[in-house]
């Protein structure tokens, strides 16, 4: 397998447009979100969109570099990056790291703070690819097929719920459920493994004080449609206020006011709820249709892929990135408890950030090997003739 870097074939606007339009709204918005914040903490209104825009710079090069990059290599790599991943994860719960809110999530290099569940699900959903590619129709036993992908999948899991990290494990076991659909598991397999992943969830949540907080306030929100001034569930009192008070138009950019003195996290994971604020309706809609987008290019790209392996890994990116949005959004909006997970492109963030333009890439290189005709692919040793775009 060659390492060889070379230009794609050809780049794929349809993917690149609605990140680039979300990059570019990210920037604008994490200024208008962090611009008071920085200038109270930091005597500088540009504090948070000058290491921001750096973190773009960052990720755009490892797009670049993603782009080029033969998506074959990452085969050959993901049992590696999955090893070193999981050593990350387990110095992290071994050694501590810097913690927010009763969570330890961020390994410090230097100057640097690094969280290693961002590479960790990319490293995950390129091995389970490879697993998944390699076993073909022995997915459909339990025993010889699903049994080794869910220790892996349940594992890394298990590391990132420790943290406490639950908006990610969550993230990464849909993932892994809909690739291992993908894959042929059989429905009865998947019913047992959504209810353990259930049980385990619940019992991570009766664990954590902070995290039954963030239940009874999202249950006391709706229940009694009470706003908690101590702190019970301000903050998802507030981005919902937010959300309403932008109308359909917004109060414009920079006019916001719940970020000034209300709405916590307003340029991390609640940085939709300032875009709602400000663009209204308007605004939160067009950001929806980017990722919708998206996540049709992506699949697209998956069904066209020119082997197994890049089906299910373009498949594994997308819907990773999608799970994303579709937990932030959901938790911004009241629809679930708070989390803790940035809105990708979107979110003031670094790695995350450069993780998912990373992604943007190796889909960009897939998309440049996508076939047009009638192909044939091997599943479980036995070929099968399959129309480009169809499965």
């Amino acid at each position: 397998m060659s390492f060889a870097i070379t230009p794609p074939r050809r780049l794929d606007l349809t993917l690149l447009l609605p990140v680039a339009a979300l990059v570019a709204l990210g920037l604008v918005m994490v200024y208008s979100s962090s611009a008071f914040l920085g200038a109270e903490r930091y005597q500088s209104e540009y504090f948070f969109l000058k290491r921001h825009a750096i973190r773009i710079g960052i990720g755009l090069v490892v797009l670049l570099l993603a782009a080029r990059v033969d998506y074959h290599v990452y085969m050959r790599l993901a049992p590696w990056a999955l090893g070193a991943c999981t050593a990350l994860l387990v110095v992290l719960l071994a050694v501590g790291g810097v913690g927010v809110r009763g969570a330890n999530r961020w390994l410090s290099f230097a100057a640097m703070n690094v969280q290693p569940t961002e590479l960790a699900r990319i490293a995950c959903v390129a091995y389970l690819a490879r697993l998944l590619d390699r076993k073909g129709e022995r997915m459909a036993s339990f025993k010889d097929g699903v049994l080794p992908a869910v220790f892996v999948l349940g594992g890394l899991s298990l590391l990132i719920l420790l943290q406490p990290n639950l908006g990610s494990t969550i993230a990464l076991l849909a993932t892994g459920f809909l690739m291992l659909h993908l894959s042929g598991t059989r429905f009865r397999h998947l019913g047992f493994l959504l209810l353990g992943g259930i049980f385990l969830a619940s019992i991570q949540v009766l664990r954590h004080p902070y995290m039954m907080d963030r239940v009874e306030a999202w249950w006391g929100l709706w229940g009694s449609g009470s706003i908690d001034s101590l702190g019970k569930n301000w903050q998802l009192s507030q981005s919902i206020i937010a959300l309403g008070s932008g109308g359909l138009f917004g109060t414009g950019p920079g006019h916001g006011l719940q970020k000034v003195f209300f709405l916590p996290d307003p340029h991390t994971d609640f940085i939709y709820a300032v875009i709602g604020e400000e663009l209204g309706l308007i605004g939160t809609g067009a950001v929806l249709l980017a990722y919708v987008v998206l996540f049709l290019r992506g699949l697209k790209i998956a069904g066209m892929a020119p082997d197994r392996f890049g089906f299910l890994l373009a498949a594994g990116l997308t819907v990773n990135l999608i799970v994303y949005v579709a937990i932030n959004v959901a938790v911004v909006t009241g629809v679930v408890p708070t989390t803790g997970l940035p809105l990708p492109f979107l979110s003031y963030g670094g790695s995350a950030l450069v993780v998912n333009l990373g992604v943007t890439g190796v889909l960009l290189n897939i998309a440049s090997q996508m076939e047009t005709g009638i192909r044939t692919t091997s599943v479980g040793g036995k070929a099968a003739v399959r129309r480009a775009g169809g499965r």
